[in-house]
């Protein structure tokens, strides 16, 4: 799957997503910035490390940033989640992130006429997506946080 650079997206055309579950939480991100969806693997820690960053772990012979994804969304914190949502943000090994999420449910298309703009102006968050089974908070990827 192509990497793509989500600034590129217009919210006035229908949008491929991939929706994921962090605890409770819904959440979904542009499909052409998700690289692959794979098991957890074995990580290491890091020393002085962001407190959203788990540590490191081998993908594709790549060192691999784990984080988890509730801590960085301010939703609790869930380092023991066993699925990684994979992006590649740039042509560096040190651009690659491994989002730890609990479920990944659906690609989705988007229909601009169901996102509401994010109550608080997060620049973090693209919008509030409305569907048939509830709300579905679109964010973006690392490489735009």
């Amino acid at each position: 799957m192509a990497v793509g650079n989500q600034a590129d997206v217009s919210l006035d055309q229908p949008t491929q997503v991939l929706e994921f579950a962090v605890g409770d939480e819904r959440y979904c991100v542009v499909l052409d910035s998700v690289t692959e969806i794979i098991d957890r693997q074995q990580s290491r820690s890091l020393p002085d490390a962001p407190p959203h960053v788990v540590g490191v772990m081998d993908y594709r012979d790549v060192t691999t940033t784990l984080v988890d994804t509730a801590r960085l969304l301010g939703v609790g914190s869930n380092p023991e989640a066993q699925r990684v949502v994979v992006f590649d943000t740039g042509e560096d090994d040190a651009d690659v992130y491994g989002w730890l999420v609990d479920e990944v449910h659906r690609v989705t298309d988007i229909d601009p006429a169901k996102v509401d703009d994010s109550p608080f102006g997060d620049d973090g968050t693209r919008g509030i997506v409305r569907t048939d089974d509830g709300l579905v908070v679109w964010v973006d990827p690392p490489s735009e946080r």
